[in-house]
Formats: structure tokens, sequence, C-alpha cells
């Protein structure tokens, strides 16, 4: 009997198919329209690039994966597409989605393959850090460049959730503009939700990835010594030496360290969240930002060149800028907001009227759908 085809296929890289088979009540943001479609009453079902493949050729792919990595400073995960049922599942889907640009890349082969002999799969890439490069070489930019527009020819669908980075692509891309889309990123307002308005607690800091300006928080937290902070990361060994004022938590969404409601009760009993970003053009600090927004829980964050949205978020409005990262410039921007309780509510109403109108899951899974829905 011939296998049925799955109207949408979500590719994750992890982290997924264990929070869903266990049933807890869990933001649904990082799913990235799963939820929104499944509940539309479509087939849809979740690959995970994790699993055994036969030994040898994991071996063999892994080894040339190293190489190549080295050489190019480009992300691939050969051996993915080859773990146990992933392959079948992807086959059989109408209309594949992939939630980063590394996966994308990485079923270059598969997708080619798709559109030379078969040509009735829609495939859809979240294009996440697709210009965050490790290289300054003009050359291996080149390249990198040449993967992307070969990315590009043949999916369907290249979905940006950063504005600034939609807009440098469709400058790089012109010959493809059609299939690049801005998809604003939303979180879930259901869950992170809470009626607490008025906060007397510590300074929050959450996150891991590589444009947090670690350095710069250490600074800060040594220099303020007179508040008190907590700092939610895998990235903290080696800081924050000796120092009374801050309280240290491992966490990782990925691999589940410290879970979705203990973050939660953090965001509630904190004064502010802030989060100190190195410039780049890809977004960072999304997800964190919009959380504790929805949360009442009013963000300072430094304001790069990749921010994901200048025309809805205002400075003093509904979120609090920083120009640079400089121990002086956050302070004064600190103690305004737990001083001046104007602009500390003022910001709070706000933020949490943008998320429920504008950045949540509802609308992001709306948005998703005009773009993927056949």
């Amino acid at each position: 009997m011939k296998n049925k085809n799955i109207d949408y296929v979500f590719v994750y890289f992890n982290a997924r198919k264990k929070r869903i088979n266990e049933g807890k009540d869990s933001p649904e943001e990082f799913f990235y329209g799963y939820q929104y479609i499944k509940n539309k009453g479509y087939e849809v079902a979740i690959v995970e690039f994790g699993g055994k493949v036969n030994p040898v050729i994991n071996l063999l792919l892994n080894n040339f994966q190293k190489i190549f990595i080295k050489i190019f400073k480009f992300q691939y995960d050969f051996s993915g597409i080859l773990y146990k049922d992933s392959l079948k599942t992807i086959k059989l889907s109408k209309n594949l989605i992939l939630t980063n640009t590394r996966i994308g890349h990485s079923l270059i082969p598969y997708i080619i393959y798709n559109k030379l002999f078969k040509k009735d799969t829609e495939f859809s890439v979240f294009a996440m850090g697709m210009f965050n490069s490790s290289s300054n070489n003009k050359i291996i930019l080149r390249i990198h460049k040449y993967l992307h527009s070969m990315l590009l020819y043949f999916i369907d669908n290249l979905i940006f959730i950063g504005q600034k980075e939609y807009k440098y692509a469709l400058e790089i891309f012109k010959n493809q503009k059609s299939k690049i889309k801005f998809l604003p990123f939303g979180i879930d307002n259901n869950f992170w939700n809470t009626k607490d308005e008025k906060k007397d607690g510590p300074i929050l800091f959450i996150g891991n990835d590589s444009n947090r300006d670690f350095d710069f928080l250490e600074k800060l937290v040594n220099q303020l010594s007179n508040k008190k902070f907590i700092v939610v990361s895998e990235h903290t060994d080696g800081r924050f030496k000796n120092l009374e004022n801050v309280e240290i938590l491992k966490g990782s969404w990925n691999k589940n360290i410290l879970d979705d409601e203990s973050i939660k009760n953090l965001y509630s009993q904190s004064k502010l969240t802030i989060i100190p970003l190195k410039n780049s053009l890809q977004p960072s600090g999304q997800s964190v930002a919009l959380q504790s927004m929805s949360m009442n829980t009013p963000v300072i964050i430094t304001q790069t060149d990749g921010f994901w949205d200048v025309e809805n978020f205002k400075h003093k409005e509904n979120i609090y800028f920083i120009e640079k990262n400089k121990v002086s410039e956050w302070k004064i921007a600190i103690e305004e907001l737990e001083n001046d309780e104007k602009i500390y509510q003022k910001i709070q109403i706000n933020a949490k009227s943008l998320i429920d109108q504008k950045f949540n899951t509802l609308e992001f899974g709306k948005n998703l759908f005009n773009i993927v829905g056949k």
C-alpha cells in the first residue's frame, strides 16, 4: 500500500518531539507555526536531525563535514537526513518547512533531486543567522553568497524574522525577490502572561547565543555591585567570580535545562530584563525580549544594526534602547526605570499591548500560513 502524503513536515534539529510527547503546558514559539497549522486540520509531522545512522557512513560524513566547515566556515549536517525515518517522512511531505538555514543547506541534495525529478513539494526555509559569518575573508564570503543563492534558487520561500536581514537579502538576491519573505516573530502570549504589574525584584539576563555581549555583562554586574542580578546562561564558566550580587543559573531551551515554568517565574519576579548585544545584522535577543514584554517586565536592549523591527519598537514607549555598551549608559537606563514609575508603567503597558496585537504565535501562525498555505 502506498504511504499517504503529509500536508506539512516541520524539520528541526532537536528538543521538540520530547516536549510534545510529554504533553506539558509549553510555549509554542519555537515550533514556528506547527501548532497553528495542525489546529487548522492539516496532517502535520515533525522531523528532528537526531538519532542513529550506519556508523561507517556517519564517520565518513562527519569527517567530511569537519573538513568542509574548517575550510569554508559554513555549517552543514550531512548525515542529518539519513537518521532513522527522517528521509521517509520528508519524502512524504507536500510542504517542507525547514526551521533554520543550516537545515536548508544540509538538505540541498534532496531539494535539488526533488525539484528536478518530483516537482511537487514546496520548500520553505527560515533564514536564521544567514549572514552571520565567522569569516571576514572575501573569497569565503563569496562562496557563502553562492551557496545561499543556490539554496534560494531551488526553494520556494526564504523567510526572515528580522526586518534588517530581510531588507539586506532583497538587496543582494535581487533576482529572487519574490521568494524572500518577512515574517515577524511572535511568542506564546497565552503562556507568557501574568496579572502582576508592580515589580520590585532583581535585574534579569537570559541568553546563550554568540551575539550576547558576555564580556560587557560581566563588567556591568561587577560595577553595579549595589544591584541584584540573575544570569541564566550556559556561558558563565569563569565569569562573575566572587560577586555576591549575582545569582547564576544554567539554562538552555534546546537541552531543556531550566524549564519554561521556571523561566516564567524569573520574568515574573524581576524588575527589568537586560539584553546587552554585540553589533550584528543577525537579530538577537528577540524571543527573550518579547517574552519579557509579555510578562510585564520592561526590557533594556542594545540597538544593533540587526534589530528586528524598528517601526513598531520605540525607545521609552515600549522598550528602552541603548546605543553603546558602556556601563555609564546602562547605569542611567537601569536607574531611570527603577526610579521613574511613570516611564516604567508606560513601557509595561505599551509593551504588553504590542505583543498582544502583533507579536504573538497566533499572528505568526496566520502570517506563516499566508506564505506556505496551498
